[in-house]
């Protein structure tokens, strides 16, 4: 008996005889505190192994890869948070396009070769997703409303802390919120600050709580020191560049609208992110991205052109989880569906360039 109960001690203490588990921990520098723990991150690296197969399978060519998420849990992946308010009804108007909707549409838009996309950020674990597609869609309407002059990095951290938890459009910090409410707290903001005077506070490596709102810097915006802040942009509000879908399965929202959107400028978006975290390139299908309907939305994020001509046409999508995830922290969908419901919610704010 006393040999029997030791048998799972030792076995938990021989190495894994896997050659791509072994693999996996020299390239991503892997070390666990115990044979135990190493057991149970080998059993996610497994079913991971198994899910990539499976998507790729779905997806009808590989997109899906085992990454450094392999071995760790859903907590502890990328975060996402977008959360929208039980019954949202929108009330912002729907942006006519400048662009003729008659006309042949330009067979590709790249903004990401202009200076109107500023460089990819990472919301670490900090469930601000929709901070920084926020921020990410005013950068790009400060720079164009200005001629380029306000090439700038803004805050998504003045959003996360700042954005109210109350009222029609509440917002939660880390814990979840909406782009509609992040604009909607900036309209009674100053503005919205630069990344150098109110930098982001959250850690890259886990979940802490929302920092709290500086909200000195924030009213010295418009202060007798409003200088020394440096630039920032002033929001007034924000359209739907197409009807937005609030409800149902949304298969059959304005992808030609988007497009055209798209023409005039980058724009904010939300989707269905459940199977990002395997994501490591090519385009991803509407079949393995899973549901488009609204009630699966959990992510915000930046759409930022298309290319109708590539064998398989594509939206070009900007995520916040950095530069090492997918290819250079972009993505790219299958652009003759709503892939991963892109389409669902596509905001444009509305930037001037007054504050300087």
């Amino acid at each position: 008996m006393k040999v029997l109960m030791f048998l799972p001690l030792a076995a938990a203490a021989i190495a894994i005889p896997d050659p791509e588990w072994q693999a996996f921990k020299h390239k991503y520098q892997k070390s666990y505190a115990s044979p135990a723990e190493e057991a149970a991150r080998y059993r996610l690296f497994i079913e991971t192994k198994a899910r990539v197969d499976i998507l790729n399978k779905l997806n009808g060519e590989p997109v899906f890869g085992i990454t450094w998420l392999a071995d760790r849990y859903d907590e502890e992946k990328y975060q996402r948070g977008l959360k929208k308010p039980k019954n949202f009804v929108p009330t912002a108007p729907v942006k006519n396009s400048t662009v003729m909707r008659g006309r042949s549409r330009a067979a590709a838009v790249d903004w990401r070769l202009t200076e109107a996309v500023t460089p990819i950020k990472n919301q670490g674990q900090c469930g601000s997703c929709w901070a920084f597609s926020a921020t990410e869609a005013i950068e790009s309407q400060l720079i164009m409303a200005s001629g380029g002059r306000y090439d700038i990095e803004l805050s998504p951290q003045q959003i996360t802390s700042c954005a109210p938890s109350t009222g029609t459009y509440g917002c939660q910090g880390c814990n979840g919120g909406f782009t509609e409410g992040a604009y909607d707290y900036l309209k009674t903001a100053p503005g919205l600050a630069n990344s150098f005077y109110i930098p982001y506070e959250q850690s890259l490596t886990e979940s802490t709580e929302t920092a709290s709102c500086p909200k000195s810097k924030v009213d010295a915006m418009s202060g007798p020191y409003m200088e020394l802040s440096g630039g920032y942009a002033q929001v007034t509000g924000y359209s739907y560049a197409i009807p937005p879908c609030t409800e149902g399965s949304c298969e059959n929202q304005d992808l030609k609208g988007l497009a055209s959107a798209l023409e005039e400028a980058p724009v904010s978006v939300c989707v269905n992110a459940g199977v990002w975290n395997d994501y490591t390139g090519g385009v991803l299908t509407s079949a393995a991205c899973g549901p488009m309907g609204a009630e699966y939305q959990d992510h915000c994020v930046m759409a930022v052109g298309y290319n109708s001509t590539a064998p398989k046409p594509y939206w070009i999508v900007r995520n916040s989880w950095a530069s090492t995830w997918g290819m250079a922290g972009y993505i790219y969908l299958e652009m003759d569906k709503n892939t991963c419901g892109l389409a669902d919610d596509v905001t444009i704010p509305h930037v001037t360039s007054s504050a300087f």
